[in-house]
């Protein structure tokens, strides 16, 4: 991986981690940039990667040595290792699990900003809007008083259950994977996309980013929503149908949350950046900190397993390959 990155998640107690069951080989950027490096990992049999690392398939098994990719990030598709792996010559790990708490938080405090008018307050604080004008008019909402619809129930949609769970929030989720026993089971009620637009002032994207989800959340999705209503996207700008978002913005009825975006970054001009009814940030909901280092030994950690012939804790299993986000 490049330096840049390897600096945030590779920090001297990660690196200590890893060298104290292995010989690690570190990859210049020079031979990552010119594809140079192929030579440097002719004998190693594991790879740590982390988001910009090089595409691996020509160095996988049986052609290549290597029969582990420990992935220090989430999404390993830029990767190339989906044939690999689906043919049964390697095994490969994430850590999107340590991300994914990350985006979590995110998430929850950027509905509770949204319904406590946090924004509105700190900028009538220190403009011209009087005290007693502030108090009365900017009155937010309790999120317990909230139904919050969740789109996807996977890593993070299960974290952000977890901790919308203390406030006392209904939650609807729509997810097709989920049954009713286990959506009983969780104190969730399902909902088709339609029934949780409509019926939830605060909807959070969470769904995987793949050829059957693409542009999954429509126009009339947004327009069914009502004046006032949140939306946040920590996931993918993918899941929504190009354009609708912002029209719908555009008409000043709900406000959105958006972590992505379909060009990153996002461009000077973006009508995004104008829009008072939006909270923007740089797609970043997953970095923290402590997630790089909690990404880094959560990799080592796998690579330790593998050499010592233990269970993998975040192993991407073969039959799973296929629907990789």
């Amino acid at each position: 991986m490049p330096e840049e990155v390897r600096s945030r998640i590779f920090p001297r107690q990660v690196e200590d981690a890893l060298s104290a069951f292995a010989q690690p080989v570190f990859v210049s950027d020079e031979d990552l940039g010119s594809g140079a490096f192929s030579s440097a990992l002719q004998d190693v049999t594991a790879v740590l990667t982390g988001w910009l690392s090089p595409k691996l398939s020509h160095l996988l098994a049986p052609e290549g040595n290597i029969e582990f990719v420990s992935h220090a990030a989430g999404s390993v598709k830029l990767l190339d290792v989906e044939k690999a792996l689906i043919d049964g010559h390697i095994r490969v790990s994430h850590s999107a699990p340590e991300i994914a708490l990350a985006v979590a938080e995110f998430t929850l405090a950027q509905i509770l900003a949204h319904l406590r008018l946090h924004t509105r307050q700190d900028a009538g604080l220190r403009g011209t809007m009087g005290w007693a004008e502030m108090r009365k008019g900017y009155l937010g909402q309790l999120l317990a008083a909230q139904t919050v619809g969740l789109v996807g129930l996977g890593y993070v949609g299960r974290l952000v259950l977890d901790r919308l769970r203390p406030f006392g929030c209904k939650v609807a989720v729509y997810d097709p994977f989920i049954s009713t026993e286990e959506a009983e089971r969780l104190g969730v009620t399902l909902m088709d996309l339609d029934t949780l637009f409509a019926s939830c002032p605060v909807v959070s994207l969470h769904a995987a980013n793949l050829p059957a989800t693409e542009g999954m959340i429509t126009r009339s999705h947004l327009q069914a929503m009502v004046d006032g209503s949140l939306l946040v996207n920590t996931a993918r700008a993918g899941l929504l149908e190009t354009g609708a978002l912002v029209e719908e913005l555009q008409e000043g009825r709900i406000f959105a949350a958006i972590d992505t975006f379909e060009v990153e970054p996002l461009p000077d001009d973006d009508p995004l950046r104008q829009m008072p009814n939006v909270y923007l940030s740089p797609h970043c909901a997953g970095h923290t900190r402590e997630s790089y280092v909690r990404q880094g030994l959560s990799a080592v950690e796998e690579v330790r397993r593998f050499f010592a012939g233990e269970p993998l804790n975040q192993e991407i299993r073969r039959e799973k390959a296929a629907a990789l986000a």
